[in-house]
């Protein structure tokens, strides 16, 4: 399974500290359950921080390395 966001491009992992941050902000957001900001970012912590605290399933964890996937693909063309 590989959602497909329409939109801007999602951030990448794979480039660099700053865009890192973003792409775990965009994955806790998508994937993580969640009601005030505080459920997904605790004080005190980073974005990068808190998507390496919390535990995905495996089926997200696949899903998620699927969107990197096809954002480098994109990036490819």
């Amino acid at each position: 399974l590989v959602p497909v966001l329409l939109g801007p491009t999602l951030p990448r992992a794979d480039r660099g500290e700053e865009e890192r941050a973003q792409w775990c902000r965009t994955m806790l957001i998508l994937f993580k359950p969640w009601r005030t900001l505080n459920d997904i970012l605790p004080s005190q912590r980073s974005w990068t921080e808190a998507f390496e605290e919390y535990r995905f399933d495996s089926r997200l964890e696949e899903i998620m390395s699927h969107i990197g996937v096809l954002n480098q693909c994109r990036d490819a063309r």
